[in-house]
């Protein structure tokens, strides 16, 4: 809908301009309901004063259909709605349904690399961020149009998984003050490679004979050893299944584990290193191979970005270049999350595809900032974890906790209340913004949270169900419209662009801002617009706005993964 009447009024506004008039030109405005800037461009163009172009342009424009008025004021030329002509194409809000938002196929294939969470242990509250942020932006890039196939890069060579490997072959006793601090959670796998991992990282560290069988093992597999390199992916693949019962709990699904494993068994990795050993940036020194990317700006201590150690394994780069160049075969523009301590690292690899390989393909990326869990430094090297189990757990809890006070819903709700408040509290945050977890706030039922917006939409089911009027049934008046009804109807015609956008900046908090703000607008309506008490027009016209409340909330939670509950 909105899209559509920005259209409309960027062609009125290039008819009277007499000048090429962009989408960009036409914009929100806390005066108006839509506004535009062109007047200063065309004044400094002109060498004239933007408040009479302004003026003239107004003058040459003429209301019609949605356009209810034209107005220019301090060089901006204002426009007007008329909001009853908005109620009839409103209608398509409750006829789309669950497409409503959803904008015309593109054809263009994603390919989105997400979580990508090394293998050595349960996901932790911090790296739960790029999975979030990954399964919204999946969301809202298919709701874009584009086809989109999710990628999870599973690190199961690795030095980490190696070192666990050899603990495990070694017969290592966990550390028992680690298990004693998750001992509810000691059963699943993935914690036991974490219990192993902090026990045997330690003996790495202290004894020269381990880590050098540690690194013999690598070697042994890297060179055609088929019993070393599946005694080292067992363990990724152990860790792997306890995270996917995480992933399930949290409805984040993933088309695709990519085994990094593969590009070794495979050769790939070491087609790579024979390209490379080709370039004139590669150098050797007593550490081993690698680029010297230093006329690309990017220069890492020592001077070199390494390819391969000195003994000829590969490093955790060589593998994804090979990884990122089976990747690219698969779609037209590639897209990867990680946390912001992987700046530099991405920066190095989209060098050497585009200035080494001479690839084209974009490759972009959504990068984040950590989050902070009540004062927590977390390090699962050293045992420090805040595991999203954990987190769950104490969600539901008190989520429950919060029902049982409020005497709103039933407590089988409690996980869908408690997963959206993890879940709205992480996403409503730009990426690169950090974020401190804050319990109180991530379960308000008043405040900028995901219980909120869900209440907001329970209560429009509430509304519907004690209305006993199918849509179908509903007959419109825009007689006396009230400003809560339009700045509502306003809002709901707006989610469309709202996905575009979203889309374009590849950011689910701009999807989490609208779901507040409509929330909120709704909140407002409910308590100055009677519904169900009104005359049959007034009524009629309220169970509509209801109704589309309803389903773009309904939408719009979607894109972020949270669940939206018909009763709270």
């Amino acid at each position: 809908m909105f899209p559509s009447i920005k259209e409309e009024v960027r062609n009125l506004l290039e008819k009277a301009a007499k000048e090429p008039v962009s989408i960009d030109d036409v914009a929100g405005s806390p005066v108006a309901d839509i506004c535009s800037p062109i007047s200063f461009r065309i004044a400094k163009k002109k060498g004239k004063d933007p408040v009479l172009i302004a003026e003239e342009i107004a003058k040459r424009i003429k209301p019609t259909g949605i356009i209810k008025e034209v107005k220019a004021e301090k060089g901006y030329i204002n426009f007007f709605l008329d909001y009853g002509k908005l109620l009839t194409p409103l209608t398509e809000v409750v006829s789309r349904g669950a497409d409503y938002g959803r904008l015309k196929r593109r054809d263009e294939k994603i390919v989105l690399e997400h979580t990508s969470i090394n293998p050595s242990g349960p996901v932790h509250i911090g790296r739960l961020r790029n999975s979030l942020i990954g399964d919204s932006l999946a969301r809202i890039l298919r709701f874009n149009g584009y086809e989109v196939e999710t990628h999870y890069y599973v690190n199961d060579v690795g030095k980490q998984i190696a070192i666990i490997a050899q603990g495990f072959k070694e017969g290592i006793k966990p550390d028992e003050s680690v298990v004693k601090e998750y001992k509810e959670y000691k059963d699943k796998p993935d914690f036991q490679v974490f219990f192993e991992y902090v026990a045997s990282n330690k003996l790495f560290e202290s004894d020269p004979g381990f880590a050098e069988r540690v690194q013999k093992n690598i070697w042994l597999a890297e060179n055609g050893d088929r019993e070393a390199l599946k005694e080292i992916t067992d363990v990724a693949k152990k860790c792997l299944k306890g995270q996917k019962e995480i992933f399930d709990k949290l409805d984040i699904g993933f088309d695709f584990f990519d085994f990094e494993s593969e590009y070794i068994r495979n050769n790939e990795v070491k087609s790579v290193l024979d390209f490379l050993k080709k370039s004139e940036y590669v150098r050797k020194t007593e550490n081993g191979l690698g680029l010297d990317l230093s006329c690309f700006g990017l220069e890492r201590r020592g001077g070199l970005s390494m390819l391969a150690r000195s003994d000829g394994t590969s490093v955790y780069l060589t593998r994804d270049i090979a990884y990122h160049l089976r990747k690219i075969e698969l779609g037209d523009r590639l897209i990867n999350v990680l946390g912001e301590d992987h700046k530099f690292e991405f920066r190095e690899l989209k060098t050497i595809l585009a200035e080494v390989y001479g690839i084209k393909k974009p490759l972009g990326v959504v990068h984040y900032s950590f989050v902070s869990f009540e004062g927590l430094e977390l390090s699962t090297r050293k045992g420090q974890t805040a595991p999203i189990d954990k987190l769950i757990d104490e969600a539901v809890e008190k989520a429950e906790n919060e029902i049982t006070k409020r005497d709103i819903a039933s407590k089988n709700v409690a996980p869908v209340i408690g997963i959206g408040a993890i879940k709205y509290h992480i996403l409503k945050t730009s990426p690169l913004k950090q974020i401190l977890f804050d319990w109180d706030e991530a379960l308000s039922f008043e405040g900028e949270a995901s219980p909120y917006v869900q209440y907001a939409h329970a209560r429009c089911c509430s509304i519907l169900r004690k209305s006993k009027t199918a849509p179908d049934q509903i007959n419109l008046s825009d007689d006396s419209l009230t400003k809560d009804e339009e700045q509502l109807i306003l809002k709901i015609a707006k989610f469309p662009e709202i996905v575009e956008s979203a889309g374009r900046e590849l950011k689910p908090n701009i999807i989490a801002t609208y779901l507040f703000e409509l929330a909120s607008l709704f909140s407002r309506f409910y308590k100055e617009c009677p519904v169900l008490s009104e005359m049959e027009k007034i009524r009629d016209r309220r169970l509509l706005l209801v109704d589309s409340t309803r389903q773009t909330l309904k939408n719009g939670l979607y894109l972020l993964g949270i669940d939206a509950p018909d009763r709270m």
